[in-house]
């Protein structure tokens, strides 16, 4: 009877002993978790599209904002950008008009009477800052030469092979 027992034994202990660790790790996880203290529930996260913050605009710097929206991805969809001006437009798109949008709508009342105490206001300084994002842009339009580059290349292109052949019909 030994002779049987002391194998099985064994054999049982080589193969339960993986399954009772496990079983051991799982709970001593579950406890961990339900000793730690409740995860807080995540601040609500900002918008980041720039039309959605666009549309909480008062009425004329909405429209402008919108435009100025609509300006950077039809000139980003045109494709015909060289990189330079694709990663300016971009960052205006993403970055500086969201940003922009942002700071206006998270003024406070007390905010707004600071910059009034300043003799400013802050939808002046929005139009300001929104203009500048527009001048940025037409600069970086205005700086696209990738066209011209094109026509160049093109006629470089064109320079060589046609000389190159015109020296072999003179030889």
């Amino acid at each position: 009877m030994e002779d049987v027992l002391v194998p099985i034994f064994f054999f049982g202990s080589l193969f339960a002993f993986p399954l009772l660790r496990r079983q051991m790790i799982h709970r001593h996880r579950l406890e961990l978790l339900q000793q730690a203290p409740a995860a807080p529930a995540a601040p609500p996260t900002p918008t980041d599209s720039a039309a959605e913050l666009a549309l909480g605009l008062p009425e004329p710097h909405r429209l402008y904002a919108l435009a100025l929206l609509c300006r950077l991805q039809d000139a980003l969809d045109s494709g015909s950008l060289d990189a330079h001006s694709t990663f300016v437009l971009r960052q205006a798109r993403t970055e500086y008009l969201p940003a922009t949008l942002r700071a206006y709508q998270n003024l406070t009342p007390a905010a707004h009477a600071r910059l009034n105490a300043r003799g400013q206001s802050a939808e002046d300084l929005l139009r300001e800052q929104l203009e500048q994002i527009s001048g940025g842009v037409a600069e970086a339009l205005g700086q696209n030469h990738s066209s011209a580059d094109r026509l160049l290349t093109q006629g470089n292109f064109l320079a060589e092979r046609f000389e190159t052949s015109a020296e072999r019909v003179r030889a």
